[in-house]
């Protein structure tokens, strides 16, 4: 269900700019809870996820990824501890 949310989300970033200081929060929360646990980290929807989170950073205008940046930080961060 999450790695559905999380598509859905980054889908909407590409789309339009209207909510995307509530999307890429709550992109960011859904993904961070889920990279906590470092066995959720190797499996294949978490994989999905960040690859999903990843194609919004490239296809998204300037703009947006700025706010995205902070996902690829965090996350690789999060997934070394």
């Amino acid at each position: 269900m999450n790695m559905y949310t999380i598509r859905s989300f980054s889908r909407a970033i590409l789309h339009g700019s209207k909510f995307v200081y509530q999307t890429v929060p709550r992109m960011l929360t859904i993904w961070l809870d889920l990279g906590e646990d470092k066995n959720l980290c190797l499996h294949d929807p978490f994989r999905k996820m960040t690859a999903d989170i990843s194609r919004a950073m490239k296809d998204a205008p300037v703009y947006k990824v700025r706010l995205l940046y902070l996902f690829g930080t965090l996350g690789s961060f999060k997934c070394n501890l």
